[in-house]
């Protein structure tokens, strides 16, 4: 006989750990399942995020974010964002928005340890099955029911509802029929943390380079973790060369006034990258399946927005659950279409605006020319009208998106 369950949550990472956690807090049933064991290890270069404000508070609304900031943070109270050689400028602080900072970044092992700690203590109403690989999914009028491969051999549990937040390439969406849209940017992230003379100061640095931008978060330690966009061909380049190499080159992609402030780059660890690729799934629900984080999203880093947005999806989801028609009926396709339906603007909207800033930067890059001058009165008005710096400082802090969540 399969066991049963409410929800059976496909992938344990940060989003498929923090919707476990919150719908445990509920009293649901459920299982984790991911095909890897989770660990916790350090690794270089590290594998951090970006959190906005509006993240932090949820996740103290599930009683993790302390836990989450003993292993250390580096806070971004002021956001830089610059084209160099180019007109215009838009510096952003916390101070203009009352919070403590705009945004935090962490280690993702600093985030999913914490989750897995919180959700041992509900140890009765989670099970955490893994590795165990997805073989099947079938559906049925009384839920759905997954085929794994275990270590112990092959088992069938079944669940009302299944949520997928299993990643980009996403097993659950595929089993569930759902397609997706986008397109490669023919992009690779660079990434790779370093050392700066003065330290990071608190401060994000946002560039618009002609390749792609280039993204400095500060970390825990004082140094800053990169995202740097740039053609294959660069990225290969890139990763070969020195380290006094890549540095000369990491200062004049900055330019000189971000050089200058941070007191020029000194060292540099391990480098690697990615593709990055912009995937939206048509559907968020079908029947009794979900997608959450970058199985519903996948989106260009440009804000660091990716994670934020998987954890709005997990509020939305749990505050759907959580609603007095839904207990008891987890099985009611209602849910994932009210969990899609509230979640579809905000998806839509946070990768229409990072896409819209990649083509407004993108080449060319000529000072004559009329798109460049263009790109530099924008970044004016933006610091110069406060009522539009506001609005772009609530959506960069996550604080708009928030509004009407109970947390």
């Amino acid at each position: 006989m399969a066991d049963q369950y409410d929800i059976a949550i496909v992938g344990a990472g940060a989003i498929g750990s923090t919707l476990a956690l919150a719908l445990a807090k509920q009293g649901y049933r459920m299982v984790l399942l991911d095909a890897c064991v989770p660990s916790f290890e350090s690794s270089d270069p590290e594998r951090v995020i970006a959190l906005s404000e509006g993240s932090k508070r949820y996740l103290e609304s599930l009683e993790v974010w302390d836990a989450m900031l003993a292993h250390g943070a580096g806070w971004i109270q002021h956001i830089a964002v610059r084209e160099p050689n180019n007109i215009g400028a838009v510096d952003m602080s916390h101070q203009e928005l009352g919070s403590d900072a705009l945004g935090y970044v962490l280690e993702i092992r600093h985030v999913v340890r914490p989750l897995h700690q919180a959700l041992a203590q509900y140890s009765e109403q989670v099970d955490m099955i893994y590795p165990a690989q997805c073989l099947a999914i079938h559906q049925d009028e009384a839920g759905v029911s997954l085929c794994l491969q275990t270590e112990s051999g092959e088992q069938t549990i079944q669940a009302s509802l299944l949520a997928g937040a299993d990643g980009t390439h996403s097993f659950v969406r595929k089993q569930a029929g759902i397609l997706t849209s986008g397109w490669d940017h023919n992009r690779m992230g660079l990434v790779a943390s370093v050392s700066a003379g003065n330290g990071h100061g608190d401060t994000a640095y946002e560039c618009f380079r002609e390749e792609g931008p280039l993204a400095l978060l500060p970390l825990a330690d004082g140094r800053f973790s990169i995202v740097w966009s740039v053609a294959p061909k660069t990225a290969m380049e890139l990763l070969k060369l020195d380290d006094v190499g890549f540095l000369n080159m990491l200062k004049t992609e900055a330019g000189d006034a971000i050089t200058q402030q941070v007191g020029g780059f000194k060292a540099v660890g391990n480098r690697a990258s990615f593709p990055l690729e912009l995937r939206i799934a048509k559907q968020f629900a079908k029947d009794k399946v979900v997608l959450l984080g970058n199985a519903a999203h996948t989106i260009h880093p440009i804000a660091g927005q990716g994670m934020n947005l998987g954890l709005r999806d997990v509020a939305v989801l749990a505050d759907v659950l959580a609603q007095a028609w839904a207990k008891g009926h987890v099985s009611n396709p209602l849910i994932g279409q009210t969990y899609a339906e509230r979640r579809r603007l905000d998806t839509l909207a946070v990768a229409g605006f990072t896409e819209s800033v990649l083509e407004a930067f993108a080449a060319p890059v000529s000072s004559l020319s009329p798109k460049r001058w263009l790109r530099g009165m924008g970044l004016y008005a933006v610091e110069k009208v406060p009522a539009l710096k506001h609005l772009l400082l609530e959506q960069a802090a996550g604080l708009g998106q928030i509004k009407g969540l109970s947390l």
